[in-house]
């Protein structure tokens, strides 16, 4: 079954940059207040060419294609405000440097105005018509638990994602009474149920503890338009991470194949040593000005090393910018608000400049820009004591980001966290790619901008 997200992105996308063309236009229209020729737009059109990629750069950095967001919502009307500013001045700055470029200051404000309001019209629109009238997928479940509920409560929150829960088989009574109306807890009861409310979508929790009875009502829907899927992958399908608590060692053998991502793995290497070489270069700078800075904090040393655990548990000194006073310390795991932390610390890590150093280790072939982050090696020893599956997170390089950093959760050293964690870090093993490290970095970026470290 393949995700909706990435044709509903692209549509939106298109029409994007088809309100480009259409501001651009108005703009003219308004500047000489009389339609302008195709010439003219298209001279114009063909300056603001590079611009428009920034544009796009921008929007996509402020999490503008994000189709979990609901395009509906003030919050959205001002996260739009600020990435058209950006590609404004941006635009402007462009123009600015390049005098062969023909576009009036006048018309550039009047295309930013009505970019904004274009823009913000139809997102408005498509969201509204999203949430309100466009049919949402009828889907049923067979089984309940609490991984069950916690993709249906998303589903219950997100209803513009286009998924409805309608029905459930509960031959237990796990479904909590908010839901009651919806179970069945005979077989037969969930037949007719998904018959009756149109079913095209149905979800297996655990299709190893079907009973041969329970299967043989489940056949009795094959000649139905429904699809079945297992939980597992609908779970990962809709929110881009995986169940720990559902899979198993043969999900593993089906779902990770290494020897398929070499070419990536390639490419992603030639990428860390390229891009690590230039940044320390215009990087160092402003290292010494950072190493000043933490000096004149108190005493101790300007780098922090600490044993880490990289790529099939091999272990290395990750390099980090001392951020905590070294006195008192008993180096355990940073807690939020920790007070170890110094003022100039707090600082780097909001903007997550602690982490540049890493670039070291980045050269190095220990970490990687995107992947997992790196652990310390008695905490994991704990760790995967505890939490299935745990290790198979370093079957690829750590990273100074990743997927679970830029879901917007926080997640602490504790073993519930980290829980949490391992589901997008498994999500990433399983699905790396250039685009996805492209959609961290991204992320990343507006992450720090939001200044959501810690």
């Amino acid at each position: 079954m393949r995700s909706s997200r990435k044709p509903r992105q692209l549509f939106i996308l298109i029409v994007d940059i088809g309100i480009f063309f259409l501001s651009l236009y108005l703009a003219l229209l308004v500047r000489y207040v009389s339609p302008p020729s195709f010439g003219q737009w298209l001279i114009l059109a063909r300056s603001f060419l590079v611009s428009w990629v920034l544009w796009i750069v921008a929007f996509y950095t402020a999490d503008l294609y994000n189709i979990d967001t609901s395009f509906d919502e003030l919050r959205f009307a001002g996260r739009l405000f600020g990435a058209v500013a950006v590609g404004g001045l941006l635009s402007a700055l462009i123009f600015y440097l390049d005098i062969s470029a023909k576009s009036p200051k006048t018309i550039l404000a009047l295309y930013t105005g009505f970019l904004y309001i274009l823009l913000w019209t139809w997102r408005f629109g498509y969201g509204r018509i999203s949430r309100l009238y466009l049919p949402r997928r009828a889907t049923a479940f067979v089984g309940v638990d609490a991984t069950v509920m916690e993709i249906v409560m998303a589903i219950e929150s997100h209803d513009h994602l286009g998924y409805e829960a309608v029905a459930f088989l509960d031959e237990e009574g796990k479904v909590p009474a908010a839901f009651r109306r919806r179970a069945c807890r005979t077989r037969a009861e969930f037949v007719r149920m998904v018959k009756e409310r149109g079913v095209s979508l149905v979800v297996v929790a655990d299709e190893r503890r079907l009973s041969e009875r329970t299967r043989r009502a489940l056949l009795d829907l094959i000649e139905r338009p429904v699809r079945f899927i297992r939980l597992p992958e609908f779970y990962e399908l809709y929110l881009r991470k995986i169940p720990v608590g559902t899979i198993n060692d043969l999900w593993f053998l089906e779902n990770i194949d290494l020897g398929a991502k070499l070419r990536y793995g390639v490419i992603k290497r030639g990428f860390d040593i390229l891009v690590s070489l230039v940044l320390f270069a215009v990087c160092l700078a402003p290292w010494i000005l950072i190493a000043l800075a933490i000096r004149l904090s108190g005493p101790g040393p300007v780098l922090f090393r600490q044993e880490r655990l990289g790529r099939g548990g091999k272990a290395f000194r990750m390099l980090k910018f001392r951020t905590m006073r070294t006195q008192k310390n008993n180096f355990a795991p940073t807690a939020r608000n920790d007070p170890r932390i110094t003022s100039i610390g707090r600082f780097l890590r909001k903007l997550r400049l602690d982490e540049v150093p890493q670039l070291i280790n980045i050269f190095f072939g220990e970490m990687s820009f995107v992947g997992p982050r790196p652990e310390r090696p008695e905490l994991a020893v704990t760790l995967e004591r505890s939490i299935p599956y745990y290790r198979q997170r370093l079957l690829v390089k750590p990273g100074i980001t990743g997927w679970d950093q830029v879901s917007g959760e926080y997640h602490s050293p504790s073993i519930e966290d980290t829980y949490k964690k391992l589901q997008f870090d498994l999500y990433y093993v399983k699905n790396m790619s250039i685009l996805l490290d492209i959609s961290v970095f991204f992320k990343t970026i507006m992450t720090m901008l939001r200044r959501k470290g810690l």
